[in-house]
């Protein structure tokens, strides 16, 4: 059995089932070590494409958690999420990886013409949050802040994954129309927050003061 096969076969249980699961319940039904299920739903719940909640507690110790299938049903973006994430565990030459980030991110699908590069940044960070972070835009337009990363467990494992963020903000902005790119992704500036500088020239300052050097 491949890994593939494996994986499909955790998914294909917990959809099958009626009622929501324990990891030891999905090992029995696929056969397959704990810690191996444990991993694979990990990734899934990453994608957007199962849910969990906690058992109701019975006794001392920590309730455990239960596995369901995702409702409502995944959007294109949260489709594209876990395409994205069966692809990492596959991926190891770093040429690979980014023309993975690069194929993933002309996938998405195509975000209306902005009229100003305002509304080119709004509807970028709009995709994000459809996707399923929490994207906020600074004041000024020049930056956005990502919390809730679908892929924050995965991250340390899979640092590519912040290289296809990086490339899909990107692409996001240049489906706009706009002149607007990313500048930069500040990966975990904060715990649970990425920045995504943006490139703007229609935001020059009038004046950049630098500070002035103190002498004893």
């Amino acid at each position: 059995m491949t890994e593939r096969d494996s994986r499909d076969r955790v998914l294909s249980a917990v959809r099958a089932a009626r009622a929501p699961l324990t990891i030891e319940q999905i090992a029995t039904a696929t056969g397959l070590h704990a810690n191996t299920v444990r991993g694979y739903l990990d990734v899934f719940l990453a994608a957007g494409s199962i849910a969990r909640e906690q058992a109701d507690a019975h006794g001392r110790g920590r309730p455990r958690w239960l596995y369901r299938t995702s409702v409502p049903a995944p959007s294109p973006y949260q489709r594209l999420a876990e395409a994205l994430s069966m692809e990492l565990s596959e991926i190891q030459d770093p040429t690979l990886a980014a023309a993975t980030a690069e194929r993933w991110a002309h996938s998405l699908p195509d975000l209306p013409v902005a009229a100003t590069p305002d509304e080119a940044v709004m509807e970028a960070a709009d995709a994000l949050n459809r996707l399923g972070f929490e994207a906020e835009l600074s004041p000024v337009g020049d930056a956005i802040s990502v919390r809730q990363c679908p892929y924050a467990a995965l991250v340390k494992d899979n640092p590519v994954i912040c290289e296809i963020h990086a490339q899909l903000i990107d692409s996001l902005l240049e489906q706009t129309g706009q002149p607007v790119r990313l500048k930069s992704l500040q990966v975990w500036t904060r715990p649970d927050m990425c920045v995504a500088t943006v490139a703007r020239p229609d935001l020059e300052p009038e004046r950049v003061i630098q500070p002035s050097k103190v002498t004893a």
